[in-house]
């Protein structure tokens, strides 16, 4: 087994493991909601970075059914977005946010150079780590807007 097939599994198994610690019962309707609006948008814009011939994934776990990474783009990345959300500290000052957000995109960008640098589960052709980070900082925020749009209803009726 490769190290990329290792890695592939050690996310597999560390997502699992976070979603029933990380996501609180009373919001699971919630996270749900999050997980499968993220992995519509990452597996699409995904596509379309493959398609584009922007980015390549080497090592794949369907390597016939499409040239997207399955692992980053169906479960690690909407499981960062769905806790980045879940967890988004929308009463705290500007700065607060902003540090939140900026840990958050950092985290996932150093994730991203390790990949792209050590391992063939991720290649840039004609992209690179800085476009990458900003639209994972987009996608995050697409997110945490939906998320609010979506369940203010809910709010407005509770309080």
């Amino acid at each position: 087994m490769t190290v990329e097939r290792v890695i592939l599994i050690v996310i597999w198994v560390v997502c699992i493991v976070l979603i029933p610690v990380m996501i609180p019962k009373h919001r699971t309707r919630e996270a749900v909601l999050l997980f499968l609006f993220t992995q519509m948008i990452t597996w699409i814009m995904s596509l379309l970075l493959v398609e584009w011939k922007a980015i390549e994934n080497p090592i794949r776990e369907f390597p016939s059914a499409s040239g997207s990474n399955f692992t980053n783009n169906y479960i690690f990345f909407p499981l960062i977005s769905t806790l980045f959300a879940l967890y988004y500290p929308g009463q705290k000052s500007v700065a607060i946010r902003t540090f939140y957000q900026v840990r958050i995109v950092l985290l996932a960008g150093i994730y991203l150079i390790l990949i792209s640098r050590y391992t063939q589960i991720l290649h840039y052709i004609h992209f690179n780590i800085f476009l990458h980070m900003i639209l994972l900082w987009i996608v995050l925020n697409v997110v945490r807007t939906y998320a609010s749009w979506f369940f203010q209803r809910k709010i407005q009726k509770e309080g």
